[in-house]
């Protein structure tokens, strides 16, 4: 179905086509204007002869009308020129009486043509105000959206920068620290910050932002982060299998949280005495409104299988982010470990 925006875009590129422009590269835009222009006065004398064959004609001049408006919108003004002088003239000498002669057999057709040459001029003038009114109003806009493009470039850098900023300094923070409860804690911290790191990643394109983030993207950036932040030497390793889905970014910021706060909850209590472990993280969709994040961690598992998260701030946090990603939460205590399913609602 054509939506009265779809419409109104079409009608503005229809608005922006310039054919001596387009074809600079294969003809000199006089050439390309002339063949325009050329090309119209003949479309006009065709259908004069059909509409002559089948229903004995119009009147003299309304077809150049038309022909004359086209070829001033998209060839500018000179084929728009060539077009009504060529057309109107070839309308008096073989369609008006007497045809083939410049002469007119009643007093009242000179002031009859007079008129419509005037009113086909005036189209000309119209036609080629209105395609340079166009124009500029392109131009306008170009560099309207070169201004807006260098300074998303410059606000995509800065918030860049920010985040580093603040990752820096938390981790500053906790290298200073003696105790490993600080330590742990400024790490979760800035496990937090790559999580937003990794979502403005995503939904940057280089040009705007979007309203929707590929979530392998994403999470893929987030795992990256948080192996880098949280298991910097290796020794559990984060692994990840994804299903493509777009999703909207608040929802998939809030994914992207509930499984940051499950991952750092493992990092500092699952695997905490263990030399090597695994975390697997597979998210499976099949829309947006069915898909499941199952986070799965072979560690040394939850000390009760009552399916609450706990009650620090963690997993208050993680509670929130569920809701905010409209999803429910259920957490199983393994033989060895504990698997986090996150499924919609």
């Amino acid at each position: 179905m054509t939506t009265p925006t779809s419409t109104t875009r079409a009608g503005s590129r229809i608005g922006e086509y310039d054919l001596p422009a387009r074809f600079a590269s294969y003809l000199p835009p006089l050439a390309t204007m002339v063949l325009f222009g050329l090309f119209w006065v003949v479309v006009v004398i065709l259908v004069r002869l059909v509409l002559s064959f089948s229903i004995g004609g119009a009147g003299p001049y309304s077809l150049i009308y038309p022909a004359i408006l086209i070829s001033t919108l998209f060839g500018r003004w000179q084929a728009g020129l060539i077009c009504f002088v060529l057309s109107f003239l070839y309308s008096w000498y073989y369609i008006l009486p007497y045809p083939g002669s410049f002469e007119f057999e009643l007093a009242q057709d000179a002031p009859r043509t007079l008129v419509n040459g005037s009113a086909a001029l005036v189209i000309v003038i119209f036609a080629e105000t209105f395609r340079r009114a166009v124009q500029r109003a392109v131009a306008e806009r170009d560099i309207e959206l070169a201004a807006r493009e260098l300074l998303l470039k410059e606000l995509d850098h800065r918030t860049k920068n920010n985040f580093a900023m603040v990752a820096s300094l938390l981790d500053m923070q906790r290298r200073q620290q003696v105790s490993e409860e600080a330590q742990g804690v400024l790490t979760i911290a800035a496990a937090r910050v790559q999580s937003f790191a990794a979502l403005h990643t995503s939904l940057y394109t280089g040009r705007a932002f979007i309203e929707e983030v590929s979530m392998c993207h994403y999470l893929t950036s987030l795992q990256d982060d948080l192996q880098s932040a949280l298991f910097e030497d290796e020794r559990i390793k984060i692994t990840l299998d994804c299903q493509e889905l777009m999703m909207p970014r608040d929802r998939a910021l809030a994914i992207g949280l509930v499984m940051n706060e499950i991952v750092t909850n493992a990092a500092k209590h699952a695997f905490s005495n263990a030399d090597t472990g695994l975390i697997a993280i597979d998210f499976a969709a099949t829309s947006e409104d069915e898909w499941t994040l199952t986070i799965t961690d072979d560690g040394q598992g939850m000390a009760e299988s009552t399916g609450d998260t706990g009650s620090g701030l963690g997993s208050r946090l993680i509670e929130a982010f569920t809701r905010k990603a409209g999803a429910r939460l259920n957490v199983e205590r393994l033989e060895r470990g504990t698997r986090f399913t996150l499924t919609a609602e």
